[in-house]
């Protein structure tokens, strides 16, 4: 009974025969009576052949499977010389690539034998049909993400090992569901895992977040998600802002702030001579002697103060002695009472002077009727005096302050003692003093944990363009420093996901020097060659694949790709993913939204998988604007800021506040 089953299964089931074999490329002469989209097995429709489909070859007691890329017809030279209808000399014919066989009840990936001419080849049964979309091992837990496009009853499951122990690479254009597909893929994660205990000891992720997409929104009358990816109790945010004081700061170790490495990073500097500037500052302790005695210090500076003024120098700006002590106040703080100085500044603006035809600086009274030449014997003394009465407490000065004090000392020390040029450090000294306030409202120094929960979301949506470049930077480079510095063992697990990728990995920029694009990539391309030993992993989602280090793109393991319209973007993909199919890659440019071609050591064969739906508080606030609706909706009032003037507060109304475009 059983046998007359297979027979009839076999019969109906069977599509053609091998008729020619080049390589992994097979091409299959299907029979005559196969030629219907479906075909009537035991009372139901089984779908037959046809491009992106799969088949089976069977060579004796071995299934070799093969997915049809496309078919032809051709004139079939066997026919006879008698009278026919032109239609029965035409052969239609399968072009299919080799994938994988069957074994042991599994199916592997891989070529293992060919085929042979007039072996037959059969539609997939259903059993088979799941195997070849069984991506789990046995060792492996499920995590379902979505179902097969073809086939919307057949559900997708990835094994969390494949995925979270891998560098998963997710592009598409925007609006093709990217953030999404990043959302359900780690909001189903935490779902399975995220109330287990050792889960939260020993797994970190952090989000660098560009755009503000992954923030919980605590108003849901607006439609935002209010617990994007997972809940408060396994996330936590750093909302940081370069724009005001209200922002979050992210909590960096001393040693990681003092780091020349960090200095070097956040002000661009050239690696022939402002980096080693910058680490032999840091390095030497002359000034860290000098600050606990501030007016042992107080005399130095009044020191060079005076040396300044009598140099004869002419590559010395005439400005420099004020220019010195305007950024030792800025050093200084808030949290110094730096009024004395102030006045010394304004004093010396208002009575130091320069004689360009005696090439000699000069102090002149009120009235300008009495003079002090700097060649005048009392003029050190005299000079020196007006810096240290001023009483200055240095020791107050504390983390990113005291860093740029120490380098505003040691680099107006070298240029007075004419140790340096101003052409080599005065762009980078420009850059510091521009970028030191920023990097106040989004760092502090602290020895709290920077990830104290598992998922950890850093907001760079109102930090401005020069800090979103160097901040991922230095965040990343310090998890990936500790992680190999104090899990030598390997006990904890650090994914890194980056939103966006391409602001910061891409490997064309012309608002930055060569070196310092070097020296990003390799950090980023070292994480995802090497990472992988230390427990590092990398995730990252881009709509310009094209624009990221091709060296990254090639290291990652898994690819979820969505719609790409760009050549140079599907020309990115289709060198980086070796394994995609013709026919996945031909679909790429017209893929719909929230569909995407799951490629890499996950999934045997490239799949195309329609992401499922994520609970509406989970989904990223990434929504695409109904303009018909919006046009026709009034506006919602905006929240009233507490810092806002009172006249705003009383008026209560959205005349009242000004918005940001």
């Amino acid at each position: 009974m059983i046998e007359d089953i297979m027979l009839d299964q076999d019969a109906v089931f069977r599509v053609g025969r091998v008729v020619s074999v080049d390589g992994r490329r097979v091409r299959i002469a299907v029979d005559k009576l196969k030629n219907g989209s479906h075909l009537l097995y035991r009372g139901s429709l089984v779908r037959n052949v046809a491009v992106s489909s799969y088949v089976k070859i069977v060579k004796g007691f071995v299934d070799l499977i093969a997915k049809v890329d496309g078919e032809v017809v051709e004139e079939d030279r066997s026919t006879t010389s008698t009278y026919r209808r032109g239609v029965d000399t035409l052969s239609r014919q399968l072009n299919v690539s080799l994938l994988g066989y069957i074994e042991g009840g599994r199916f592997e990936r891989g070529v293992r034998e060919m085929p042979l001419i007039d072996n037959e080849c059969f539609i997939l049964t259903a059993e088979e049909f799941d195997l070849i979309h069984t991506f789990v091992s046995d060792s492996d837990e499920p995590l379902v993400i979505g179902t097969l496009a073809v086939e919307p009853t057949q559900s997708v499951a990835v094994g969390v090992n494949a995925i979270f122990a891998s560098h998963v690479g997710i592009f598409g254009n925007t609006g093709s569901g990217k953030s999404y597909t990043l959302a359900k893929l780690y909001h189903e994660l935490f779902e399975k895992y995220g109330d287990i205990g050792t889960f939260r000891q020993r797994s970190q992720f952090v989000l660098i977040d560009f755009n503000g997409e992954y923030v919980n929104r605590t108003d849901e009358s607006d439609g935002y998600a209010t617990a994007v990816i997972a809940g408060d109790d396994v996330k936590q945010v750093y909302d940081l802002s370069t724009y005001d004081d209200r922002g979050d700061r992210l909590p960096l170790p001393k040693a990681a702030v003092y780091d020349p490495v960090f200095w070097t990073v956040l002000l661009d500097a050239t690696e022939k001579t402002q980096a080693p500037f910058i680490a032999r500052v840091l390095k030497s302790d002359y000034w860290d002697a000098l600050l606990p005695n501030s007016d042992t210090l107080l005399d130095v500076i009044g020191d060079l103060v005076v040396r300044a003024t009598k140099s004869n120098d002419a590559t010395i700006d005439r400005q420099l002695p004020v220019n010195f002590l305007e950024e030792i106040e800025e050093c200084l703080g808030n949290g110094v009472d730096h009024q004395a100085l102030s006045v010394l500044i304004q004093d010396m603006k208002d009575h130091l002077h320069y004689h360009s035809k005696n090439h000699d600086f000069f102090w002149s009274s009120s009235d300008s009727t009495q003079k002090i030449w700097a060649n005048d014997d009392v003029w050190s003394d005299f000079i020196k005096n007006k810096v240290t009465v001023t009483q200055q407490d240095f020791s107050s000065v504390r983390d990113v302050d005291l860093v740029r004090f120490k380098l505003v000392l040691q680099y107006y020390r070298d240029v007075i003692s004419g140790f340096a040029n101003r052409e080599h450090l005065g762009p980078m000294m420009k850059r510091m003093s521009e970028r030191v306030p920023s990097i106040k409202r989004l760092v502090t120094v602290s020895d709290d944990a920077l990830t104290r929960m598992p998922l950890t979301v850093v907001s760079l949506r109102n930090v401005n363009l020069a800090m979103r470049k160097v901040l991922p930077m230095i965040v990343c480079k310090h998890l990936y420093d500790e992680k190999k510095r104090s899990d030598p063992r390997g006990q904890k697990y650090l994914n890194l996901i980056i939103d966006e990728a391409h602001n910061i990995l891409s490997s064309q920029s012309s608002r930055e020097s060569e070196a310092w694009r070097d020296y990003r990539l390799e950090t980023f391309e070292e994480i995802v060659k090497e990472g992988r030993k230390f427990g590092v992993f990398l995730t990252i989602a881009s709509q310009r694949p094209h624009d990221i280090s091709e060296t990254i793109v090639s290291q990652l393991h898994n690819y979820f790709l969505h719609r790409l319209v760009n050549n140079l973007d599907v020309h990115a993909i289709e060198k980086a993913v070796a394994y995609l199919d013709r026919v996945s890659f031909e679909s790429l440019p017209i893929l719909p939204t929230g569909t995407t071609v799951l490629a890499g050591v996950s999934v045997q064969v490239p799949v195309v998988v329609k992401i499922g739906q994520l609970p509406p508080a989970a989904a990223p606030n990434s929504r695409t604007m109904s303009v018909v609706d919006e046009w026709l909706s009034p506006l919602l009032p905006e929240p009233i800021d507490d810092d806002l003037p009172d006249e705003q507060k009383r008026n209560g109304d959205i005349s009242a506040v000004e918005f940001p475009f």
